[in-house]
């Protein structure tokens, strides 16, 4: 039985990650996980992971709820079992000590940690397909007889640089051998996974669970040269070459839908101190790392774009009020107008002319008709002709 205090588990999970955790302190990943449901222990997400593994910053780590409390949990360790080694791998040699091959969850290179493992959990029914595959990757030295589709486009020559093809940047125009088994074992294990390699004419996208789309750059720095008026290549149009560097640098980007003119994008850069098989497992890694952070980032375009609504629905009844109002104010202020006038007009008209003259029986429908319009029309002037008179009149 493992006996820890809720804080130091806290602080274990979050340092190394739940399986490196479940590994270290011999407990079944799915008991640790339940432990720490059970007491409150907030659990470290896949975005997390590839924040803090991809990104210069440290990402939110939330805080242990409680944190004073001193409560220790106690856990059942994992049974012992023999660990089944893979066979060892039969190769000629002088030598009569051979070395024994590494447990089958090791690869030629590095153990898959839990962190890199947490990536693959968003495909929780693909996770151990997507585990293995990744275990297994590995490049030739050469292309291989029966090269990937894309690779084989990319072989052909083409009339137009605007035609759908794999496309690899280089300012020298020239590739080195490793490039296209790279991009051969990439493409290769993304299909194995289920993915979808479509090339376009400016970069090739990645089609998972036909519903994220992932992009692709492949870029080869290349280094400038000068050259001598002694070299052969040199003329008065011609004194510089680029030269590749020997590395390739993977751009790797996101397509959202409600966005589609705009991607956010990370550069994946082989140093000199990393293989192409290095390169093939972050790229490959990292691929996968992107669907739950299109998902979060779907779910806060959603939010948003609800908030956006709700506020736009609001501001429209408003300014519906506020039209209304605007129209039954104007209309008072029209309405005590042509009031005024109207008593002007007969209080002028019975002081200055003769009640029984047709002046004085013309002014009074001039009046009545300052007042309301609508009820006593003219024969000869128009609503429009009233609002020019009373323009003019103010």
């Amino acid at each position: 039985m493992l006996s820890i205090s809720r804080k130091d588990l806290y602080d274990e999970i979050w340092s190394v990650g739940m399986t490196k955790a479940a590994k270290k302190l011999d407990i079944p990943y799915h008991k640790l996980k339940k432990e720490c449901v059970d007491h409150d222990i907030p659990l470290p997400t896949q975005s997390y992971w590839s924040k803090l593994y991809m990104g210069n910053e440290k990402p939110f780590q939330p805080e242990l709820p409680n944190a004073e409390d001193n409560l220790v949990i106690t856990i059942e360790k994992t049974k012992k079992e023999q660990v089944k080694l893979a066979p060892k791998k039969i190769v000629k040699s002088t030598k009569q000590n051979e070395k024994e091959e590494s447990p089958l969850l090791i690869t030629n290179h590095d153990k898959l940690s839990g962190q890199e493992k947490s990536y693959f959990s968003h495909f929780k029914q693909d996770e151990d397909r997507l585990i293995d595959i990744y275990n297994n990757l590995k490049i030739n030295k050469t292309l291989s007889s029966k090269p990937h589709k894309a690779i084989v486009g990319y072989r052909k020559k083409t009339q137009t640089y605007r035609e759908d093809k794999l496309r690899i940047k280089s300012a020298s125009g020239e590739i080195f051998l490793e490039v296209l088994p790279f991009i051969d074992s990439l493409f290769k294990a993304l299909e194995k996974a289920g993915a979808k390699i479509v090339p376009k004419y400016d970069e090739t996208e990645i089609i998972l669970k036909d519903k994220y789309t992932i992009t692709l750059n492949f870029k080869l720095p290349c280094r400038k040269i000068n050259l001598s008026p002694e070299d052969e290549r040199y003329s008065t149009y011609h004194t510089f070459e680029y030269e590749t560097k020997g590395t390739i640098n993977v751009e790797v980007g996101y397509k959202l839908y409600w966005r589609n003119w705009g991607r956010s994008e990370k550069n994946i850069n082989q140093t000199k101190r990393m293989s192409t098989e290095d390169l093939l497992r972050k790229v490959f890694v990292y691929i996968f790392s992107l669907p739950e952070i299109i998902d979060e980032r779907e779910k806060e375009y959603i939010i948003q774009e609800k908030q956006r609504l709700k506020e736009e629905e609001e501001r429209l009844i408003l300014q519906e009020k506020r039209d209304n109002e605007y129209t039954k104010t104007q209309q008072l202020i029209n309405n005590s107008l042509n009031y005024f006038y109207s008593k002007l007009v007969q209080e002028y008209v019975t002081a200055e002319m003769e009640e029984d003259s047709e002046e004085y029986r013309w002014a009074m429908e001039k009046a009545n008709w300052f007042r309301d319009s609508e009820k006593y029309p003219d024969d000869l002037l128009s609503n429009t002709d009233k609002a020019v008179i009373l323009n003019y009149k103010k």
